[in-house]
């Protein structure tokens, strides 16, 4: 039986003790409230067992969570990698197609000096295509990190705060059954010592 049960078995056996004559007292059997008392303590250490387990539990969530963390973060410097390659690969041809290009027009224009300026604009040109380039592109992946990171941040906030509730329910618990308990305890030694009180020093206390 659970703690409860046996709080409201040894209530049980308090209120039913036979009356004594002449008083709104009762009798109750010592043995039987002993037996009830000690399955209670007996039952403790399996309530504070299931307390144990919702901290386990808690441990496991932040395990979790921690390897939930560490997965996104390390798919987001993968994807951040990924696009740095992809577009310094971009920029290359983009600046190799235009040093190829200047390079026929010098060869095939008469006005040599126009040519090179020429040849000079668009490989200017092309360097600042390729650094806007990277530059959106490490935007892109500084933005993406940064929500990786905020949803790091969201998943070990929830799962903090999911342990503490449960670590504040199993605490409620295990105090209100210990506070039954101590008011269960303080009520039969209440009854026990005025059956003590009514009967003579001698008597035997007997259901």
């Amino acid at each position: 039986m659970s703690i409860v049960e046996l709080i409201n078995q040894l209530e049980k056996e308090v209120t039913s003790g036979s009356k004594v004559p002449g008083t709104s007292r009762r009798l109750v059997s010592l043995e039987a409230a002993t037996q009830l008392i000690e399955d209670i303590r007996l039952s403790l250490p399996e309530e504070l067992s299931d307390a144990q387990s919702v901290m386990r539990q808690k441990e496991s969530i932040i395990k979790q969570a921690e390897l939930e963390a560490r997965r996104i973060r390390a798919y987001a410097d993968e994807e951040a990698t990924t696009i740095r390659e992809t577009t310094e690969e971009k920029s290359n041809a983009a600046t190799s197609a235009a040093q190829q290009r200047a390079t026929q027009m010098v060869e095939e224009t008469a006005v040599f000096k126009a040519a090179e300026r020429r040849a000079e604009e668009i490989i200017a040109a092309a360097e600042d295509k390729s650094r806007a380039i990277i530059e959106t592109a490490e935007e892109e992946a500084g933005s993406r990190i940064s929500t990786a990171d905020a949803k790091i941040a969201d998943e070990q906030a929830a799962s903090d705060a999911d342990a503490i509730g449960r670590r504040q329910g199993a605490d409620d618990y295990a105090r209100e059954v210990l506070f039954n308990l101590e008011q269960g305890v303080a009520d039969i030694l209440g009854q026990v010592r005025k059956g003590i009180d009514v009967l003579d020093p001698d008597a035997v206390i007997a259901r």
